[in-house]
């Protein structure tokens, strides 16, 4: 069924009729849901509770009524927080990986079918700080904190709340507090100015007033050129882990989200003066060299612009550009420095 339904997607995708080919795959998928909400329902099985795994099945919601039906009715059955998040992560990756669908847009239809924003905002920091290889869209955050100020004002403050089931950390808190100033630009300084009894969380706000108080990244733009080098090599290329890590580490790159204990989804070139940032985004590598050398695809190279910088895998729909609108020398450096650590010969 998983290839059947890699299929399906692909021929979607491209615009071709895809109605017999579901329609014949419809038994075997009322069997899969069927089964798949009795174990999240009744918790029997753990692993496929709260797996982080993505099922193509999941991006079918626009094809199949059984696939539509189970998201649109599962989201009361589910017993614990961590199981909306990681169904969450599942519903939203799958629909970008196979359907090219923004996070952003694939929210709005969980929306729809019972998730709040609360859940959203606490998804993505569970998700900064967890062990998968799944993202979540900073975009899809940011639009849930505007239509939930008061639930992202709570976890500003780190006051008590329910939605997480282990605590809500300090660690998370900073997170929270980078992204409500730095990324989505709340304006009321308030919080940061407040003599907080905790000596740390002062140091913190002093820390992110500190970056306010500098003006933002230029961003100055970039006449378009006709010879940049052609990144879609990137996609698909083979990431071996021993040599991708150290020539990361060779070339003083940085990591997406070094929160993730486990794996590197990304390494970034970035000029913070300028506010140029490249991506090469990937499967997944494990920071354990020692232990593993495996190998994933990449992904391939995402240009964007930012006015402060904050180390996501994902990067955000609203920072991204096209090569062309970033000056020529940063470019063709970003390839030359990915294709190192792809293994290519560098241009």
């Amino acid at each position: 069924m998983y290839t059947q339904c890699e299929q399906i997607l692909k021929d979607f995708r491209t615009g071709k009729d895809v109605t017999d080919a579901a329609a014949r795959l419809e038994p075997a998928l009322k069997q899969y849901y069927k089964k798949r909400r009795k174990i999240i329902q009744e918790n029997t099985d753990y692993g496929l509770a709260y797996d982080f795994l993505l099922h193509p099945q999941d991006a079918l919601y626009d094809i199949s009524p059984t696939v539509k039906n189970y998201w649109d009715t599962i989201y009361p059955l589910m017993q614990s927080q961590n199981g909306k998040y990681s169904a969450l992560l599942r519903f939203v990756d799958a629909r970008e990986k196979y359907l090219g669908a923004s996070h952003t847009d694939s929210v709005r239809i969980l929306f729809a079918a019972g998730w709040t924003p609360a859940d959203v905002m606490a998804a993505y920091l569970e998700n900064r700080h967890g062990f998968n290889t799944l993202t979540l869209s900073p975009d899809a955050a940011a639009e849930a904190a505007k239509a939930d100020m008061d639930t992202a004002l709570r976890l500003l403050a780190r006051k008590k709340t329910s939605l997480f089931e282990n605590s809500y950390s300090m660690f998370q808190q900073f997170e929270w507090i980078d992204f409500m100033y730095l990324f989505l630009g709340y304006q009321d300084f308030t919080f940061l100015n407040t003599p907080h009894k905790s000596k740390r969380l002062c140091q913190y706000c002093q820390k992110v007033l500190d970056r306010l108080s500098q003006d933002p990244a230029k961003q100055t733009v970039s006449a378009a050129q006709a010879d940049l080098p052609d990144f879609s090599v990137f996609e698909g290329a083979t990431l071996t882990q021993r040599h991708t890590l150290s020539s990361a580490a060779g070339q003083r790159l940085r990591k997406g989200n070094d929160n993730n204990g486990y794996y590197v989804l990304s390494y970034h070139l970035v000029d913070e003066e300028q506010g140029n940032g490249a991506a090469l985004r990937f499967d997944g590598l494990y920071k354990a060299p020692e232990y593993y050398d495996t190998h994933c695809p990449s992904w391939g190279v995402y240009f964007y612009r930012f006015p402060y910088f904050l180390p996501f895998d994902h990067v955000p729909e609203s920072w991204r550009c096209a090569p062309g609108e970033l000056p020529e020398d940063f470019v063709r450096k970003a390839y030359r420095a990915f294709s190192k650590l792809c293994g290519f010969e560098s241009k």
